[in-house]
């Protein structure tokens, strides 16, 4: 056992031993390498102060200088670029500048330019209303010297055929069994507003077609005899009342014939009914106490008499009974200018007619109470009349 053990310690002793020279060969190693690693930056310091020895100093400062050029020349380059864009963006800021005032300048344009466009327009429209203004003063002075003229013309040179045919003629007489009255031609042709076939229509009295419908019972359903007169013949025909206002006193009559009567009334202009005036000459055409229609003249007398709510025109040219709804015309230029309605008497229980104060319904009224009917078309003093389709 003793020798085991002692064989043992040897054996470590001699591992010991090998570990430290091994242990020393790796140390041995290890300086080897630095040795040579030493021995390697030794040769390459030779080498680089050989080269050092070799290069001339001139060479060095040439590249030196050639590397600060090169570096100057950059630094020119940067400091051109700096200043260009320093330039470009002072220039950027001008030219915004300048747009933000020609913005303005614009505007301020637009809007003075606006405002003279409308001081123009303004201008014209005043400009035009004033020409239009003034031609319609222009037609109203052309139409009142035409007037002018025509009744110069009729003063001059009286026209008794004329007359007749203008004033007589369109005249008829409307015939009950205790009543007669008068009545006017207005209208005769086709109407426009129909189907166009020929129509008759005369203006009376709204008391004549009364009191003949009253007196003669078989006039409601039959109709009432409507005497025409034409040179050398008297026609008789039919009529039915188809308007009325008795406000005014005024009735539509048409007759119960298609054939194209040759006289019709002209009846004074829609736009010239205001201007008849006291003291201007008239004619009053009717058939009194029955007789073919007969003429009388005389004046206005006056141009308000108020009767019934309504206004009527007082004239002194004679008059009697059945000459209601008989025309009244300007004697100058024989237009129809009213409806004969009333004649004044006196006293009561035995009353005497006053002839020369009769009272007529103005044409201006017609013309009012016909629009409301919508028959103002059948005056030949309206406006044009426009066809509507038949229903």
């Amino acid at each position: 056992m003793k020798r085991t053990l002692l064989e043992g310690i040897c054996g470590l002793a001699a591992f010991g031993l090998l570990a430290s020279l091994h242990w020393q060969v790796a140390c041995l190693e290890d300086q080897q390498r630095d040795v040579a690693e030493l021995e390697h930056k030794v040769e390459r310091v030779a080498e680089a102060t050989a080269t050092i020895a070799t290069r001339d100093p001139r060479d060095e400062l040439a590249a030196l200088r050639e590397l600060a050029s090169a570096h100057e020349a950059r630094v020119r380059q940067l400091e051109a670029q700096l200043e260009s864009a320093q330039a470009d963006a002072l220039k950027a800021s001008a030219v915004a500048a300048e747009l933000a005032r020609t913005r303005s300048d614009a505007a301020a344009i637009r809007t003075e330019l606006s405002s003279d466009f409308e001081r123009t327009r303004q201008m014209v429209d005043a400009y035009v209303a004033e020409l239009r203004a003034k031609g319609q003063d222009a037609a109203v002075r052309l139409s009142e010297t035409q007037a002018s003229v025509q009744r110069l013309e009729a003063r001059l040179q009286p026209d008794a055929a004329e007359r007749t045919r203008r004033m007589l003629l369109p005249t008829v007489q409307l015939n009950g069994d205790d009543t007669v009255g008068s009545g006017t031609l207005v209208f005769s042709g086709p109407n426009p507003r129909k189907d166009g076939k020929v129509e008759n229509y005369v203006l009376t009295s709204y008391h004549v077609v009364r009191n003949i419908l009253a007196d003669t019972p078989k006039a409601q359903a039959d109709g009432f005899e409507v005497t025409i007169y034409l040179p050398g013949e008297k026609v008789v025909v039919k009529g039915r009342m188809v308007a009325h206002q008795p406000k005014i006193d005024a009735a539509l009559v048409q007759l119960d014939s298609q054939r194209a009567l040759p006289f019709v009334a002209t009846v004074l202009p829609r736009a010239q009914a205001g201007g008849v005036k006291v003291w201007e000459p008239v004619c009053a055409v009717g058939c009194p106490l029955g007789n073919d229609p007969v003429p009388s003249h005389g004046e206005v007398s006056s141009l308000h008499n108020e009767l019934n709510g309504a206004n009527y025109w007082m004239i002194n040219a004679p008059a009697y009974f059945g000459n209601s709804g008989g025309g009244v015309y300007r004697a100058d230029t024989r237009e129809l200018i009213g409806v004969f309605s009333k004649i004044y008497t006196h006293g009561r229980n035995a009353p005497v007619v006053v002839p020369h104060m009769g009272l007529c319904t103005p044409i201006a009224a017609v013309y009012e109470w016909l629009a409301a009917e919508e028959c103002e078309h059948l005056l030949a003093g309206a406006p044009a009349p426009t066809a509507t389709p038949a229903k």
